[in-house]
């Protein structure tokens, strides 16, 4: 036995053209040929309840004709019309005249399609409903028309090159049963046109009627109207009831279905043509046929792929390496289901993720190493400012307000006290941890201050005062913020201070304080990375361009540490607002005394 080695993408293609394609062409021939024919039939189906409808369509119309004429046959005025004699002529002239205007008048109002009405009777009298009869010269032949009918669809005929549609009605005499006389109506054929017209059958398909002489009634084409017709109706159609055939003429093949009406003895007629029938297959075929070319392509994608697989996921790997030889160890390699190759990408990402670590690491060295710095500095000022004598201070400022008590210069006098308070509050304890209300009331000294500068300025405080007497607060934690207003808010900028507000509320186990102003405020960059540096306890790192900004904006970050390590987390600061329209900065503190970090316990 001879084997045959075939490569795996060999054995794939061959199994795909016998499995796949070649089912696929033979699935599709026979489906187009089942489908066609079923879609044939089902368009006969279609065309013949199109067709039983517009025949009943019509003898509904001509059945509301009779049920309207039928009263004439027992109408008084009728009745005396009829029994007239030559030598009657005078009342001849008046009931002719009373029928003419009680009688015809109403029949015709509201019907646009009746063109006239006309009575004659047996001997020779008539009365129209246009004043004079159109029809005389077809009276006897409209009253001996074959049949026992009483009311007949007679046929087209043409006044002045207008086809007219005529129907008679035969009137009985009560005592002997002859007939009378006859009633004959001539309509306008709009009234089938919009029956017959506004069905649509495909783009180009029709319907048409004849009566039971060979005559056309109704056609599309309106020359044909009053015509005999065709001679293949003759063959096909003449002495059959309903029925279905193709009918080829000039190289188009038509669709013809037919219904014969036994009331009015018409038959009305579906023309369509075969190819807009099968149009709708046509379509789904060449679906079909690049619905299985997608399907080949789609097959030979999957083949192709699965043998580049294993090629694309070396590639891969390989533009992970360059891209961390760039520097970028913020990449990861996707997990890979194959051995070896997920084996090399784990192993990837293990490395990169150790060399990201590390590096993490060094910066995170160097941020502490300039937050050190910055410390430092803060620390320098600090020695600088408490190098001055405080006794001096105070004795220095008690002698102004003393002056300015004995001059009566009592702005002065204010100014004096207030800054005696506030350098007292500032230097007087040690202690860390104070209550709220002395916290604020340092902060009302410095805005008494402010005062005196800003006489314009509106300083509005709401907050609960017995509350805040039980709210720990960290010392001078508040003064730096309100000061911070001024500074960047106000003459940073070059404004007038014209308003600074200070708020508080209790919220979920915690106490919110915002301070607001309506000066200019940072940009939106500048508050989102202040919010990130409070928001990740600031280990945030600052870049060399913001080095000098941070400086300037110390009492920030040196209040939201302070909180931070006494209090913990979530404590501290956030920027809520910070644009063209002023600043509002709140400060999250525990509202219960005794929540604090036993790093700040004794502090």
């Amino acid at each position: 036995m001879i084997k045959i080695n075939l490569s795996i993408r060999t054995k794939l293609i061959v199994l795909f053209i016998v499995f796949v394609c070649m089912p696929l062409l033979v699935f599709g021939k026979l489906w187009y040929d089942k489908s066609t024919l079923s879609i044939e039939r089902s368009a006969a189906d279609f065309n013949e309840q199109i067709v039983k409808q517009a025949n009943e369509h019509l003898n509904s119309y001509f059945l509301d004709l009779e049920r309207t004429t039928f009263p004439l046959i027992t109408h008084p005025l009728i009745r005396d019309f009829m029994l007239l004699t030559p030598e009657q002529m005078y009342e001849r002239i008046m009931i002719t005249k009373k029928i003419q205007d009680e009688v015809l008048q109403q029949l015709v109002f509201g019907r646009p399609e009746m063109y006239s009405f006309t009575i004659f009777s047996n001997e020779g009298f008539s009365v129209s409903s246009l004043g004079s009869s159109l029809v005389e010269k077809h009276y006897e032949t409209y009253l001996n028309l074959p049949g026992s009918k009483n009311y007949s669809v007679v046929g087209i005929r043409w006044n002045d090159n207008i086809p007219l549609l005529t129907i008679t009605r035969k009137f009985k005499d009560a005592s002997t049963y002859l007939t009378s006389g006859v009633l004959i109506i001539d309509l306008r054929l709009n009234e089938i046109s919009q029956i017959v017209g506004q069905i649509e059958i495909g783009k180009t398909g029709f319907l048409w009627i004849a009566d039971a002489k060979g005559q056309v009634i109704y056609h599309p084409d309106h020359a044909k109207w009053g015509t005999n017709v065709p001679d293949w109706y003759s063959e096909q159609i003449q002495n059959r009831e309903s029925g279905t055939f193709i009918h080829s003429e000039k190289e188009v093949k038509d669709l013809v279905v037919f219904h014969k009406s036994p009331y009015t003895g018409w038959t009305i007629i579906s023309q369509v043509p075969i190819h807009e029938i099968t149009a709708e297959m046509l379509s789904l075929r060449n679906i079909s046929i690049w619905g299985g070319l997608a399907l080949v392509l789609l097959v030979i994608l999957v083949i192709g792929g699965f043998s580049l697989s294993l090629t694309n996921a070396l590639t891969k790997l390989q533009r992970l390496m360059r891209q961390a030889e760039n520097g970028n160890f913020n990449i990861t390699a996707p997990v890979h289901q194959g051995y070896e190759v997920g084996n090399l990408y784990r192993g990837f990402n293990t490395m990169v993720r150790e060399l990201r670590r590390l590096i993490e690491e060094v910066h995170t060295s160097q941020i502490r190493e300039r937050e050190l710095i910055i410390k430092q500095r803060e620390s320098t000022l600090q020695a600088l400012q408490s190098q001055i004598n405080p006794h001096f201070l105070y004795n220095t400022l008690e002698m102004i307000n003393s002056y300015a008590i004995v001059e009566g210069v009592t702005p002065i006098s204010r100014m004096a006290t207030a800054l005696a308070d506030l350098f007292r509050f500032s230097i007087s304890d040690s202690m860390q941890i104070i209550s709220l209300k002395d916290e604020l009331m340092h902060v009302r000294r410095y805005l008494e201050i402010q005062k005196e500068r800003f006489p314009y300025l509106q300083i509005e405080i709401d907050m609960d005062e017995n509350a805040i007497l039980h709210i720990n607060a960290v010392r001078l934690s508040l003064q730096p913020l309100v000061e911070n207003s001024f500074r960047h808010g106000y003459e940073k900028h070059r404004l007038k201070p014209i308003y600074v507000g200070i708020t508080g509320e209790s919220g979920n186990g915690h106490y919110l304080l915002r301070i607001i102003d309506k000066g200019r405020g940072m940009d939106s960059e500048t508050m989102n990375q202040y919010n990130c540096f409070f928001l990740n306890d600031g280990s945030r790192p600052i870049r060399e361009e913001e080095e000098d900004e941070a400086l300037t904006r110390i009492g920030l970050r040196n209040v939201h540490q302070r909180i931070r390590l006494l209090f913990g987390i979530p404590y501290g600061l956030q920027v809520l607002q910070s644009d063209e329209q002023g600043s509002v900065i709140q400060i999250m503190l525990p509202s219960d005394k005794e929540k604090i970090y036993e790093i700040g316990e004794g502090v």
